[in-house]
Formats: structure tokens, sequence, C-alpha cells
């Protein structure tokens, strides 16, 4: 969360905010929308014909408010390529573009680093995993940088807002006769926004009071007692407080720290029994209370 904020805080010329929209459904209402008169309201019509769904990747540069958007076949590293390729070209080989998107795997495959190696110049370094990938797209050396959110962190992509403006002025309880029509809308909207209605997009968020949200909500569902919470959910919150307490401790209050840190403690059993035989998650939430407990009393 941190580096994409400081990503929106500097302010770049040329940051873009990226991402795709698929699913979107080309629904023919059989029989035409009655107006509002008087008290009645607006009347559409429940029933449809479904003429298939359409996809597209939108590239929204904050500075300005202008939407880059293309209807894409499907979602495969070749057409993620070969999108976001057409928009680089439309800007100077000397200019420095960000791109904020999010961990879809079409968006460091090695097709893709050799797309953006070529674009920028460079030779592509051997890059044997995903996360060697990411880090070499990641990397500030080169002219064109990406910027990867966190997991479930699409809310941090201004991209998602245009795509509610798209939803909501051009496609919403409208009809269409087939995909075409539907991407014609969708370009077509594109196109009278650029015109009449971009403007600069300001993200203002900056994190603050989120960390001790995150703890007093983890802290509330192991009060619950909920069957709901599984091993696997358990691991990726223990390892997220176990990141909290350790390098943020001061984010959060002590107050919100210790009810945590007593709830462990009042919970062991509630705890134990959803961890079942895992040993490693078992010394995950010793270390965890251990953590805790030095650095509560350290203050």
């Amino acid at each position: 969360m941190e580096k994409i904020i400081k990503a929106y805080q500097r302010a770049y010329p040329y940051l873009f905010c990226l991402d795709e929209c698929t699913g979107l459904q080309a629904l023919e209402r059989k029989a035409p929308r009655l107006p509002a008169q008087g008290d009645r309201p607006e009347y559409i019509e429940p029933e449809y014909v479904r003429h298939g769904t359409v996809s597209i990747l939108s590239i929204l540069q904050v500075s300005t408010g202008q939407v880059f958007t293309e209807c894409i076949p499907d979602h495969t590293s070749s057409t993620i390529t070969s999108s976001i390729r057409n928009h680089i070209l439309q800007y100077d080989r000397s200019a420095e573009l960000h791109y904020i998107c999010d961990n879809y795997s079409s968006h460091s495959t090695e097709e893709f680093c050799l797309g953006i190696a070529d674009l920028c110049g460079l030779d592509l370094p051997k890059l044997k995993t995903a996360h060697d990938r990411r880090q070499w797209l990641q990397s500030p050396e080169k002219r064109i940088i990406f910027h990867f959110l966190p997991t479930h962190g699409s809310w941090l992509n201004l991209i998602e807002i245009w795509f509610g403006i798209l939803q909501q002025k051009a496609l919403k309880d409208e009809s269409f006769l087939s995909t075409t029509d539907l991407k014609n809308r969708i370009i077509s909207f594109t196109e009278t926004w650029d015109s009449d209605f971009a403007h600069p997009f300001k993200f203002s968020y900056s994190g603050e009071g989120l960390h001790e949200k995150v703890i007093s909500r983890f802290t509330k569902w192991l009060q619950m007692h909920s069957p709901q919470l599984n091993v696997k959910f358990l691991e990726k919150q223990l390892r997220l407080i176990s990141n909290l307490a350790t390098s943020y401790w001061p984010k959060a209050k002590r107050k919100a720290w210790n009810v945590l840190y007593e709830t462990l403690q009042g919970n062991n059993d509630f705890i134990t029994a959803i961890i079942g035989t895992g040993k490693d998650l078992s010394a995950q939430l010793i270390n965890l209370s251990k953590l805790l407990h030095c650095k509560l009393k350290a203050t």
C-alpha cells in the first residue's frame, strides 16, 4: 500500500492506472424502457437476451484523466502485451512512464517482460521466477516502470473509479443487440470522456488509521469464535499481524495491541482447534504472542 501511495504523492507526469474489465455483458432488453411520468418511476423490462460478453483493457492517466481503452479478445500475455505496447507507443521514446497494475499473471510473464525490454531498448536479463520478473518490472533503472498492487488492493487503483463511471453512465440498464454494439458504446463513451469530461484524478488517502483497523478487525474475528475461520485464512492473518507488529508497531495505539494480545491468550483453545496439527502455524502463533508480549512490555 505504501509504495502505491508514494507513487501517487510523487505525481509523476506520466503516471497511469491500468487494469482489465472482464465479462461485460451484451444484454438485449426484450422491451423498450418506459420513461418516468408523474409519480410513476421509470420501468425497465427485466427479461433480456444474452449476446455474449466483452472485455476491455483501460489505462487512466492520473494527471489528466484521459483514458486509453481497447476491447480485447482474451487476457493472454500476448494480448495484454500488445495492448499496453499500443499505449506506450503514443509517447516519446525518452519519456519515463509509470504504470500501477495488479499481480495478474499476464502482467509478469517472460513475453510481457520481453516486450517492455524492447520498448526500453534493453536486453532482458535471465529472470527465472514470476517474483524475479516483477522485481525487474518494478526496477527504476529503466524508463518504463510498473508499480504492483498488493493482494486485495484494487481499491488503490484509480482506474476502478473510471470503470464505475463507464458502467453508470454508458452501460447500466442499456440494451445491446450484439457484442459489437456493446464495444461501439464503450469506445464511443471513452472518446466522449476524453474530449469533454476528462479531469485530473487525485488520490488523497494516506493510509492513516488502516493499520489499527486491521488489528481490531482480526481481534473481533477471534472473539466471535466463528466457524468460518479456517487454517488458510488464519495463516494469512497471523502473517499480516506479525508484519505489522515487526515493522509498523507505532502505527496503532497500545490499547489495540494489548486487546489483541489478551484475545490471543484468552482464545487459545479456539485458535488451536483451527490450527490442528499444523506445526508451522503453531510456531507462528507462539512467535506472534512472544513478539506482542515483548513489545507491550517495552512500551
